[in-house]
């Protein structure tokens, strides 16, 4: 049973009319709007207290290193991509998260501030992340870093498994392991149990992350295995950990891909978050603590 806090956090979405950023296409822009003014969230002063925080730039985009106040020579490493529908910035609960895995598991964690829509289309953002994979190895030398973990939430778990993608089309070092937070793997949203789910989800509706998603293809197909990697060849991925929370509209398309990797021969552990709302392991609830030590688990296994 989801705990008070969580039910405190659903009342406040749904009095703060928190869905109305995705419930009609003109809030969706509307939303963008706002945040752009805004900015993306970047690590606070009380954050770096906590874990060393170093930045380098891609062109114009910001990529952020967060390593532990006491480093290992052979730490694992974290490859970190947020969500937002593909078009919302990073926030302070991304960072939060980031900073608790990190003293958790003395990972060196890489945060690409990647290219958002509608400015931007899938196939720079994932461009972008494969130039960020790419320094980390060319960073490593001739030894790979050690232990890679690719994880994402929402949208951010969506591009995580389309790099993974990738990498195995491109012939490039695949990661050890991929770790998806309520992952969004099909932008069309068209899963028939979606309009049982919505009256309940206070974060997501459809018509406005469809446009987010449409928008997010740019020239390529919204069936792009690259957009939507729920209709890719899901063939020689690594082992995922997937989180999938059933008061979210993403939860049917999530677990269908829980479905077709085990069926493409993939290693799957699947974590249901019950009466989870979308990206809980990111709020400041006890289900979020129990879903971290899943995510430190995928991390630093043992």
């Amino acid at each position: 049973m989801p705990s008070i806090r969580h039910h405190l956090i659903v009342a406040f979405l749904r009095l703060t009319r928190r869905k109305r950023v995705y419930a009609t296409v003109e809030g969706m822009y509307a939303g963008v709007a706002q945040v752009r003014r805004a900015g993306p969230a970047r690590p606070s002063q009380r954050l770096q207290k906590r874990v060393q925080v170093t930045r380098h730039q891609d062109g114009p985009h910001e990529v952020y290193t967060l390593r532990p106040r006491a480093p290992s020579a052979q730490a694992p490493h974290l490859l970190y991509l947020h969500g937002g529908a593909y078009i919302r910035p990073i926030t302070p609960f991304h960072w939060d998260l980031l900073a608790d895995l990190v003293e958790r598991t003395g990972c060196v964690a890489t945060v690409p501030l990647y290219p958002l829509a509608p400015e931007h289309s899938c196939e720079q953002t994932l461009e972008m992340v494969l130039r960020v994979h790419a320094r980390l190895f060319a960073e490593a030398g001739p030894s790979r870093p050690s232990r890679l973990t690719i994880a994402g939430d929402s949208a951010g778990g969506g591009l995580a498994l389309a790099l993974a993608l990738a990498l195995r089309d491109r012939g490039l070092p695949p990661a050890d392991h991929l770790a998806l937070i309520t992952p969004w793997v099909d932008v069309a949203l068209t899963h028939p149990q979606i309009k049982d789910t919505a009256p309940t989800d206070p974060m997501l509706a459809v018509p406005g992350a469809q446009e987010a998603g449409r928008r997010y293809a740019g020239h390529w197909p919204i069936h792009h295995p690259y957009v939507s990697p729920l209709h890719a060849e899901l063939h020689g991925l690594p082992p995922t950990t997937l989180l999938i929370g059933t008061r979210d509209i993403l939860c049917h398309d999530a677990q269908a891909l829980a479905d077709k990797l085990v069926a493409h021969g993939t290693a799957v552990q699947v974590h249901m978050g019950e009466g989870m709302i979308h990206v809980w392991p990111l709020l400041p609830i006890a289900e979020a603590q129990q879903a971290r030590a899943v995510l430190a688990q995928a991390i630093r296994p043992g």
